[in-house]
């Protein structure tokens, strides 16, 4: 059995057991759902990486690819676990695994991938969304601690998160001078208000307010040398984080395709089964093309970062590209299934709720045409 079948199936049991055991968002699990997921998750391999190895930095030949075809399995099944997977297992410790200390690498992968330490980023500020350079959430030296003022907003995975890696300006006044520090969940002065969304509820994504909050020096990031020089490695792990919305976004397609195909096949009006009704079968061959073209954008993208390429342009694209068609493939699915899709016992309807998430996380597919346009020199 290949890698990627092996991979597959460990996903597909993880993701078996944890739906049975919490449901699927895990609203009404209680709070020991999102340490269950890692748990499970790390029980099957899922959270080791070639980043994982403290002595390396960024990602690894393979891992990527690993980490795409988990959440892919995981979009199709919960939006929430792969929002989980996302958060904890993948963007907080690339970030560690490209800015921090040998030592705090060594102190904190592990326990990634064991399961054991949650961890959120805190980047999005209320004036501050697309225009991640505009922060005001500053970190000010005092004697041998950074004294953290300041608000975020939209961060998920806050409100149980051992730590939250917390980008703030330590420069005052200085261009880009970001510092990314390590602020426990627990710290005095910090506090945390989950916000009501359309879905994934079960992981909140959160209002963080910083009230003075100490932090010492050994929490900030890359120690010394990443006082002022975060903003490199948030572009590293800003771009990884647009290739994981696509890789999601191919999962819920497959997951709205699939049911659509299963539907047709055994719904019947008219004394026929809408497989038969040609204009039944041109939606489904419209929504079949399009998660196929994503699934093609999100390969090259993933195929020219494997080959130590500049992927900007094609991570972008696949970005921009499965976001996009995302809607029109969910919102085709809800049209096959009539006014089933309207009611949460339908999953199409979970779909439909989950598919905007895709349109924002990882940058607005407005920035990503931006960003498509300077790579074209235009």
């Amino acid at each position: 059995m290949s890698d990627t079948r092996v991979l597959s199936q460990r996903a597909i049991t993880a993701t078996e057991a944890i739906l049975q055991k919490y449901g699927v968002d895990g609203e009404k699990a209680g709070s020991g759902f999102v340490a269950g997921v890692l748990e499970t998750l790390a029980a099957n391999e899922l959270l080791t990486f070639g980043f994982s190895d403290p002595l390396q930095t960024g990602p690894q030949p393979g891992d990527m690819e690993k980490a795409c075809t988990v959440i892919r399995l995981l979009a199709e099944r919960s939006g929430t676990l792969a929002t989980i997977y996302m958060v904890a297992g993948l963007l907080g410790p690339l970030c560690l695994s490209y800015a921090g200390t040998v030592a705090q690498k060594k102190a904190l992968l592990p326990r990634v991938a064991a399961g054991e330490l949650q961890l959120a980023f805190a980047l999005t500020e209320p004036g501050a969304g697309s225009d991640a350079a505009g922060i005001k959430t500053q970190a000010t030296r005092w004697d041998d601690h950074y004294v953290v003022h300041g608000e975020k907003i939209y961060i998920t995975g806050a409100a149980t998160a051992d730590l939250i890696l917390t980008v703030a300006r330590t420069t005052e006044g200085g261009a880009k001078s970001y510092g990314i520090l390590l602020v426990p969940g627990s710290a005095e002065g910090l506090s945390v208000e989950p916000l009501s969304k359309l879905s994934g509820n079960g992981y909140p994504s959160c209002c963080v307010m910083f009230e003075e909050v100490l932090v010492s020096e050994s929490g900030v990031l890359g120690g010394e040398a990443g006082v002022n020089s975060a903003w490199p490695q948030l572009r590293k792990t800003g771009t990884l984080e647009r290739l994981i919305v696509a890789a999601m976004a191919c999962g819920f397609a497959d997951a709205a395709t699939n049911r659509a195909m299963q539907f047709v096949q055994e719904r019947h009006q008219f004394g026929r089964p809408l497989r038969d009704f040609q204009a039944i079968q041109h939606t489904v061959v419209e929504m079949c093309t399009l998660a196929s073209g994503m699934r093609l954008f999100l390969e090259e993208a993933i195929r020219q970062h494997a080959e130590c390429q500049d992927a900007t342009q094609a991570i972008s694209m696949a970005k921009y590209f499965c976001s996009d068609q995302l809607q029109k493939v969910v919102e085709m699915a809800a049209r096959v299934m009539g006014g089933r899709a309207y009611f949460d016992f339908e999953p199409v309807s979970r779909l439909y709720r989950e598919a905007p998430f895709c349109l924002y996380a990882g940058g607005t597919i407005e920035v990503q045409k931006m960003l498509i346009a300077r790579s074209l020199g235009i």
